[in-house]
């Protein structure tokens, strides 16, 4: 293994995540938009990188109504319509944001795509990575610390 710095494989690794993420997303037939691929997001700053995004990909649990525009631009972008023909689109779409605040979103419909990507498995595989970049300062430092031992 190459020696990296920390800074690198968490870089590294997170847009490899990102990646992940948006192949996930890509497949699943849940693009309208593209709002999610925008709201999606990577920093760093030194021994830390930030992975954020949209969570409306997961659902919503009922409790307050959500606001119909969104719903109405949805529903305009997938090309739906109201069986009835005298329906407005608008009255669609408020019907179905007062369902939603009734009884939620279904889960079955949900994807946990942060949870498909980021797994355990995941994480020990980049705490191996640090792991072996710490082990491998230490035995540079003892190293040193011998041979200057022995110069003296």
């Amino acid at each position: 293994m190459d020696f990296f710095n920390y800074d690198e494989i968490l870089k590294q690794e997170m847009e490899a995540i990102k990646a992940d993420i948006i192949d996930v997303y890509e497949s699943s037939g849940k693009k309208v938009s593209g709002e999610f691929l925008n709201g999606l997001n990577t920093s760093y700053s030194p021994n830390k990188a930030t992975l954020s995004g949209y969570v409306y990909l997961a659902g919503r649990v009922a409790g307050k109504q959500p606001p119909t525009a969104p719903i109405e631009q949805w529903l305009i972008a997938k090309g739906i319509t109201p069986i009835e023909k005298n329906m407005k689109i608008s009255s669609l779409a408020y019907l179905i944001a007062r369902k939603i605040g009734k009884q939620g979103t279904n889960k079955e419909n949900h994807l946990k795509i942060y949870e498909q990507v980021i797994t355990p498995e995941r994480i020990d595989t980049i705490l191996e990575k640090i792991n072996k970049i710490n082990v491998n300062l230490f035995i540079n430092e003892i190293t040193i610390m011998i041979q200057k031992i022995e110069n003296k």
